[in-house]
This record gives structure tokens, C-alpha cells and sequence, in this order.
């Protein structure tokens, strides 16, 4: 047996070993506060034997009844999308793996994540130095990240991490309930392009979960040029096995499997909002012309698999309210809403 077999039976013996973490995991009295790291391992590799093992596995491993864990707010109440996509938006995710919303985000929402964006502190990728506000004239790294905590310090993005609609349509895409369990917010630069892996700008597959769904939007106007989402149309169902390998992947390799027909750039202008399965490979695109700013959320079936936050912050009254009305999709907020 070749290497890539002996790996494979691994996989599968570290598959039946995911499902048994995850299922402890989730029947925990308290939700623990991380995942032991071979698990998170365990869970990464077997995740290569298909882009859909993931997604079968938590069906295997969360079973949850009864109607606490599916609330979610009156998606009519979202701030960002229009209830009449829910429908096409899963639809276009399922065919896909991607859809970009028709409706963008008005525009004195947009300006106002921007200008908070622009005076918040923020951390240069892989620098090593102390977090500062964006030097969006000089900038010296290729990603600067604003934390999640850091973040929340904007009523525009709790808005945004808590909105109802993402929260079901994230339900009906996977077909189980799911937890906000991410947010990130950040510029991307067009220097340092050396660091294309550091900064996420090579092909790959998010492993993070087991089952999950991502939504994006733009706060500048993102073209080829200016570092736009790029997808492998259709690879969140099925990706040849010479790139089911965990890690990053060059142009070149989706090239040569025969893929780069389905590459597709998701561009648009500010307020574009798109919601992605990024099981499927896709990378950002180094900005050539000028930066952009993207803020991100997800929403997954479980905390189980990377190492996750209860970040400090101030809620707003509609987060409180939402909290109410979604408890366990907001749990991870749970501390920040009882204090």
C-alpha cells in the first residue's frame, strides 16, 4: 500500500475518532473551552477524505431535538438581507458554494463600518508588533487584523455578527441548528504579495469545523484589482485527490486538475455581502491598485475544532434582544450579556 493509501485508512480511523470528541464535545456538561489539540488534528485530516465528510460527520455526532437550539429571531429584522434572497441564497450555496447577494448593504451602514475601521486599533499580520491604527497611506504588512473584541466596539458590526438571516439561512444550508462562532474583520494590502500564504492568498480549504457557512461583505469596492473572494465553482462537493491534502495550493495545482474554468472572482462593490462554503477551495486575491477591508462571520454547528473566544464587549440593545430571541445561536456572547 502507497503512502496516499496508509493515509487514507488513518483518515478513516481518525473520522471514527472525530465523531466520538465531537459527540463528548457536545454532551458536556458546560461547553468546554477548546478542543484538545489532537482532536482538532484528527478532525482536520479526515476532513480530506471528501469536502462532505465534515458535514456528515456533525450530522453523526450533534443530535440535538426540540425547538431551543433552532430559534432564531424574525429574519425580516435583519439590517443586511433581504429576506426575499433566503431562498435563492440557498439554492445558489447548495449548486455553488457560493451566492452573492443582489441587495448590498445600505450605504450609511457601509460608511459607518468603514470610518470605524479606519480609527480602531489593528495587528500587522505576522509583524510582530504591537497593535496600531491602520497606516492606510504607508502600510507595511499585507493583512492587518482588527480582533474580534476590537470589533464589537462597532454597533454596526455586532449588527452584522448577530443578524437573524444569516443565522437561518446557515440553518437550512447544513440542516442543523448552528452557533455564531467567528468574527473577523480586516484590511488587505498591496504589499509584502511574498506572503501570499501568511495572508490567506493562496487556494485552500477552511478545516476550522466540522460544518459551516461563512458570509462576507465588502467595505470598498473590490474588483480583479483589488483583492477580490476567489471560489472553485462546485469544489464544496467534490475536489480530485490531488488536492485533498490539507494546506495550502498554488494556481498552478488547480490548473493542472483541471479546475481553473470553475475559478471564479466574487467582486463587487462596497456593501456586496456573499455567503461562501468555504469547504471548498478558494483564496483571497493579492490587491494590486489599492486595499480592501472585508468584515466576516460564521456560523457552525458546534464549537468543537479550533480554538474559539468569549470576547469582552458592550452589547447593544438589539444584540440583548437578540439574545433573548436566539440564545444558542449567541451563546459564545453569553458572558458579555450576563455582566
Amino acid at each position: 500500500m502507497g503512502n496516499a493509501g496508509v493515509e487514507a485508512v488513518l483518515n478513516v480511523t481518525r473520522m471514527l475518532k472525530t465523531v466520538a470528541a465531537a459527540r463528548a464535545f457536545e454532551t458536556a456538561r458546560d461547553v468546554p473551552d477548546r478542543t484538545p489539540g489532537q482532536s482538532q488534528f484528527n478532525m482536520r485530516q479526515a476532513m480530506g477524505l471528501d469536502p462532505r465528510v465534515g458535514k456528515a460527520l456533525s450530522r453523526l455526532a450533534l443530535r440535538r431535538s426540540g425547538s431551543f437550539s433552532w430559534a432564531v429571531a424574525d429574519p425580516a429584522s435583519s439590517s443586511f438581507i433581504d429576506p426575499g434572497e433566503i431562498e435563492p441564497a440557498i439554492a445558489g450555496i447548495k449548486r455553488d458554494g457560493y451566492y452573492v447577494f443582489k441587495t448590498p448593504a445600505a450605504e450609511h451602514l457601509v460608511k459607518a463600518i468603514l470610518a470605524y475601521a479606519e480609527q480602531v486599533p489593528c495587528e500587522a499580520r505576522g509583524a510582530g508588533t504591537p497593535p496600531e491604527t491602520y497606516p492606510r497611506q504607508d502600510p507595511a504588512a499585507g493583512r492587518y487584523d482588527i480582533h474580534e473584541e476590537q470589533a464589537l466596539g462597532s454597533a454596526e458590526v455586532q449588527d452584522f455578527a448577530t443578524d437573524p438571516a444569516m443565522a437561518l439561512i446557515s440553518q437550512r444550508y447544513l440542516g442543523q441548528p448552528v452557533v455564531m462562532d467567528e468574527v473577523a474583520f480586516w484590511w488587505t494590502t498591496t504589499k509584502k504579495a511574498e506572503d501570499a500564504d501568511l495572508n490567506a492568498q493562496l487556494f485552500h480549504q477552511d478545516r476550522d469545523r466540522l460544518s459551516f457557512l461563512k458570509f462576507f461583505m465588502y467595505l470598498t469596492d473590490v474588483d480583479t484589482n483589488t483583492g477580490p473572494h476567489v471560489y472553485v465553482r462546485g469544489s464544496h462537493r467534490n475536489i480530485p485527490w490531488s488536492l485533498r491534502a490539507d494546506g495550502r495550493r498554488s494556481d498552478e495545482a488547480v490548473r493542472d486538475a483541471g479546475l481553473w474554468d470553475n475559478v471564479t472572482e466574487l467582486t463587487g462593490p462596497a456593501g456586496t455581502i456573499m455567503a461562501v462554503d468555504t469547504i471548498g477551495l478558494h483564496k483571497g486575491k493579492t490587491p494590486i491598485t489599492s486595499d480592501r477591508l472585508a468584515l466576516e462571520n460564521e456560523f457552525a454547528t458546534s464549537l468543537f475544532g479550533m480554538d474559539y473566544e468569549r470576547p469582552p464587549f458592550e452589547p447593544t440593545q438589539l444584540v440583548r434582544r437578540r439574545y433573548v430571541e436566539m440564545p444558542f445561536v449567541l451563546q459564545r456572547y453569553s458572558s458579555a450579556l450576563s455582566s
